[in-house]
């Protein structure tokens, strides 16, 4: 048998480049003249590059993948992104440091440098640092210090921690009471984030029969994922003429397809007393190998996911899953058909009483929803609602949440008083959005809300914005409207001095592309005192509205054009900081840029403008994931090959958050990709919550039937 020792991982070496990215910027802590000098280094060698770009090419120059191998220059990129506080490239240079490869060994200095990435939630970080603690590597020798960072580590699925407190939980070590079922539920985890190590120690279990019940089935699926992810001793054991041979998977109709990509949704997705029956039923399907390849990690995480849902057959599935229970049973084999292995055979279920619409049908009866079951994924409007809270919290969620009232999108009905109300206490709170909002409404009027014009009110709102941050948008509406000389409150003075402020204090493209104009009108055609001062203060505006992004300002000067405005450095800033809806603000301007506009107000990055709007969907923002929902459905733009599978679950996700686009591109995707009919049950379901969410003068025209 195996010891403990030779069971733990040492260390896990696939690409740690698969991970969520991070942005790097600047750390808070007080740096050496040393620290400093690095940080320089490190923004001239990748600060034109995303922190994921530069960990990258670190991560193949140390295994030579396409590049001549340079463990060394590996680990000063490393050195060199943990400075520009890129958390993986410290913990990377860690294991670089521990190993003494590319740098001089220092175990003391890997273990601060995994600390690091510990402190600050990088799980990575705890699984490489419990390694010393329980060895006394570079620290002093700590068992339960071990233990607790190989809790923090699996909790934050880190596959080596889950993998080492899996074994240590098995067998019993480190002065852990033995817990087969913990130990195995956490191995089987690991080895569902692609760790052979894991697998294998799975499939030895299955295999012997010691602690678990002898099941060659299991033992044999589970050496087939070891070996397809290199455990080498696992494709040269006793079952090698059975790992030889892939898992097949089982041919499937479109729209039998469709009818498992539903399940999974909604297990993944779903609400009430129907989403543990859905795991329940997707953990059949991986372990039976219906209409997918035989998993039973996946099975095994189903049906998990099933049994706290309240599916009480599924927590039984898992105990045998983890080979807990007897099973003297002869195991089924897979059936001729996906809707027959999940009994979702048409023809076969009982039919629901039909409801009079759609719509109705989307009404969840909350007396008939299970107390534990999982929320749907939180819509923006709704964590608005939280923040804004009637008009005395945060100034953008008010901004964002009264332009929804106004539209009466995502599911909540026209409000015009409140939204009205929200959007000025927003514009006080200098909130520019709202402030634009305001002017938009309030300048001619609005008929369909029954807002009388009011011009001068929404002038003093366009002055109040253009004074606040990243108030460009204001100071260029507010000049236009100052200018604009039929009106009677014009004011030429006024008007130039708003694109003026826009320009030189926000960067904003469009009040230098006009600031600059109107000089040069002057310049050429203004009274004989002005003209003189004009002409001079042209290339210092040139210089500005190059800053701004303005071409041919640029070229008039000889200079580049930088690569973004000031407005998107503060969207950066927020969105590092956790603000999702700055990250969606971010991924537009970035995908404005990547589509080429003329108009952008940053250079061109998809590898950035995906980063952000993962970063702002997984914060909670409904528009970062429609975008993404949207980007992966496109076929082959900038170079990205289109992702069906994702756009099916990002459009769903979205759709979920109220989305109403999202909704819609769910249905065109399974009318295009499915090859399901207009009148298909899913296309009806997404085109009835794009038209709950959609706004109300939408509704009207897309959705009469």
């Amino acid at each position: 048998m195996p010891s403990v020792k030779f069971l733990l991982a040492c260390r896990v070496l696939p690409a740690l480049a698969l991970l969520a990215a991070c942005a790097h910027g600047s750390s808070d802590e007080t740096k050496s003249e040393s620290e400093q000098e690095l940080t320089t280094l490190y923004q001239r060698t990748c600060g034109g590059r995303l922190a994921q770009a530069c960990f990258e090419q670190a991560e193949r120059l140390r295994t030579g993948d396409g590049v001549t191998k340079d463990v060394a220059r590996a680990a000063t990129l490393h050195e060199l992104g943990c400075n520009g506080d890129d958390l993986r490239a410290c913990v990377a240079l860690g294991e670089l440091k521990e190993e003494g490869r590319g740098v001089a060994k220092d175990e003391a200095e890997a273990a601060r440098l995994y600390a690091r990435g510990c402190e600050r939630d990088l799980p990575e970080g705890c699984g490489h640092l419990a390694l010393l603690y329980g060895e006394g590597r570079g620290v002093a020798k700590d068992l339960a210090q071990a233990v607790r960072l190989y809790e923090r580590g699996c909790a934050g699925d880190d596959r080596l921690s889950c993998n080492n407190l899996g074994v240590l939980k098995l067998m019993g070590g480190f002065g852990v009471e033995q817990d087969v079922a913990a130990g195995m539920g956490m191995l089987v985890q690991a080895c569902n984030r692609s760790l052979g190590v894991a697998c294998l120690t799975v499939a030895r279990e299955f295999d012997q029969g010691v602690r678990t019940r002898k099941d060659a089935r299991l033992a044999s699926s589970y050496f087939r994922m070891a070996c397809g992810m290199g455990a080498q001793e696992a494709c040269t054991s006793a079952n090698a003429a059975v790992v030889a041979k892939p898992e097949p998977t089982p041919a499937v109709t479109p729209e039998e397809g469709a009818k498992l990509d539903g399940v999974r949704a909604m297990c993944e997705l779903g609400t009430g007393v129907g989403l543990g029956m859905a795991c329940h039923m997707m953990g059949t399907a991986y372990e039976k190998g219906a209409g997918v390849a035989v998993n039973p990690g996946r099975a095994t995480m189903f049906y998990q996911r099933a049994c706290d849902h309240e599916v009480p057959e599924a927590c039984g599935d898992v105990r045998r899953m983890l080979g807990l229970t007897a099973d003297g049973a002869k195991a089924e084999g897979p059936k001729p058909s996906v809707l027959q292995s999940l009994q979702l055979d048409p023809a076969k279920t009982a039919p629901e009483k039909p409801k009079p619409s759609v719509l109705q049908s989307l009404q969840l009866d909350a007396g008939k929803v299970s107390a534990n079951a999982k929320p749907a994924p939180r819509a923006s409007v709704d964590r608005w609602k939280e923040e804004c809270q009637d008009g005395k919290g945060e100034g953008d969620a008010c901004a964002r949440l009264g332009a929804v009232l106004l539209e009466g999108s995502a599911g909540l009905q026209v409000d015009v008083k409140r939204g009205m109300k929200l959007l000025e206490d927003a514009c006080l709170k200098r909130a520019p959005a709202a402030c634009v909002r305001l002017w938009s409404v309030l300048s001619s009027g609005d008929e369909a809300l029954k807002i009388g014009p009011a011009p001068l009110v929404g002038l003093a709102f366009l002055e109040t914005g253009c004074e606040a941050r990243d108030g460009g948008d204001a100071c260029n509406l507010l000049g236009m409207a100052l200018t604009n000389t039929p009106r009677p409150y014009a004011n030429l003075g006024k008007g130039i001095q708003a694109w003026r402020d826009g320009c030189l204090g926000h960067e904003d493209t469009n009040s230098c592309v006009l600031f600059l104009a109107m000089t040069r009108k002057l310049a050429a055609s203004g009274p004989e005192a002005l003209r003189a001062d004009a002409q001079g203060s042209i290339p210092g505006i040139q210089a500005h509205a190059c800053k701004a992004r303005m071409k041919d300002a640029c070229e008039a000067l000889g200079q580049p054009m930088p690569k973004d405005v000031l407005r998107v450095r503060h969207l950066r800033t927020d969105c590092d900081a956790g603000d999702p809806d700055a990250c969606a603000d971010l991924a537009l301007k970035y995908r404005q840029a990547n589509e080429g506009s003329r108009f952008a107000t940053v250079e061109r990055n998809l590898e950035e403008e995906l980063r952000v709007a993962e970063k702002g969907c997984a914060g909670g923002s409904s528009d970062a994931c429609w975008q993404l929902a949207k980007r992966s459905s496109e076929e082959r733009v900038a170079g990205v090959p289109r992702d069906l599978e994702a756009a099916f679950a990002r459009s769903e996700l979205a759709c979920a958050m109220k989305s109403g686009d999202a909704c819609e591109l769910l249905a065109k995707l399974l009318r295009e990709h499915r090859h399901l009919g207009p009148d298909a049950p899913q296309v009806q379901e997404a085109r009835a919550r794009a038209c709950l969410y959609w706004p109300a003068s939408w509704r009207e025209k897309q959705c009469a039937k």
